[in-house]
């Protein structure tokens, strides 16, 4: 697997830095865009890379403004347009292809996935959802919504705790550990964030028959932070013909950090391998 990282600098400022792994052969089967969740960043999917680099699969993963190495304030946004303009902007300017690119998403990066789909944004050969944030699990304190609601207008960018237990993340204590230890980690949300959130999820859901692409959905029963019955509910309004949603029972929110992450790695790539053959023989005929 050959890494490769570039800057790319948006219009209004931000630096975006954008990780590429790459097959060691020259020859791939295609290109999954990974779009990460909140307050974390691109560097922590290098094992699931590996995973997918082994398997003739390029990833593309960048970190969102606001996280990991990108510039920008830390977990805030005006409007989650911002994060899905970002995303369009790495897919265009690596000229990624929409007939040999998949999309990724997963958590609030399943939000954004989602959104650039509706929002014709971007345009992939299919779509990959994580955990979607379509609803929330976690409890947030209605006092502090309250408040929220107030800083908002004067102060978006205050800070509040995002409330999320790397315990309730992953059964894997291993990974866990590291989550905790990641100084490139966010662990508080924004005001402006908060309110971002709640309407690109009431977009989301308005929008669900704009869905008409092939999907793969994963879910964990035991999530504690997304709400699995907001996807069931979501997933019953889409209008793709071509859909499959994987229940792991018994999982928590980080998918790829469960202790059987290789399993859920392997699921993935061979429906991801199923859509590449499918295109392949289109472009034959």
């Amino acid at each position: 697997m050959r890494l490769e990282t570039q800057v790319i600098k948006t219009p209004d400022g931000i630096d975006l830095f954008v990780r590429s792994y790459c097959p060691d052969q020259n020859d791939t089967k295609g290109t999954l865009c990974w779009v990460h969740g909140l307050g974390e960043h691109g560097g922590r999917h290098e094992h699931v890379a590996n995973e997918l680099t082994q398997r003739g699969w390029r990833m593309v993963i960048a970190d969102l403004r606001g996280h990991g190495q990108s510039t920008g304030i830390r977990t805030y946004v005006n409007s989650f347009d911002e994060y899905i303009a970002d995303t369009a902007l790495v897919w265009h300017s690596l000229d990624l292809s929409s007939e040999t690119t998949a999309l990724l998403g997963h958590s609030m990066g399943g939000l954004v996935a989602i959104r650039a789909v509706q929002m014709r944004r971007i345009v992939p050969s299919a779509l990959v959802i994580s955990a979607p944030l379509l609803g929330l699990k976690l409890h947030v304190n209605p006092l502090t919504v309250m408040l929220g609601r107030i800083l908002v207008r004067f102060m978006p960018a205050a800070r509040f705790s995002n409330g999320i237990d790397p315990a309730n993340m992953t059964h894997d204590q291993a990974f866990a550990a590291l989550r905790r230890a990641d100084p490139l980690i966010t662990k508080t949300v924004t005001a402006g964030w908060f309110f971002a959130m709640k309407a690109a999820v009431a977009a989301a859901n308005r929008d669900a028959r704009q869905i008409n692409l092939p999907i793969l959905a994963l879910q964990g029963t035991f999530d504690r932070t997304t709400d699995p019955d907001a996807l069931t509910d979501w997933w019953g309004r889409i209008q793709s013909t071509v859909k499959k949603q994987i229940d792991l029972e018994g999982h928590f929110h980080e998918l790829f950090f469960e202790p059987d992450w290789k399993s859920t790695t392997d699921q993935m790539i061979e429906w991801l391998d199923e859509r590449s053959c499918l295109s392949a023989s289109k472009e034959r005929s």
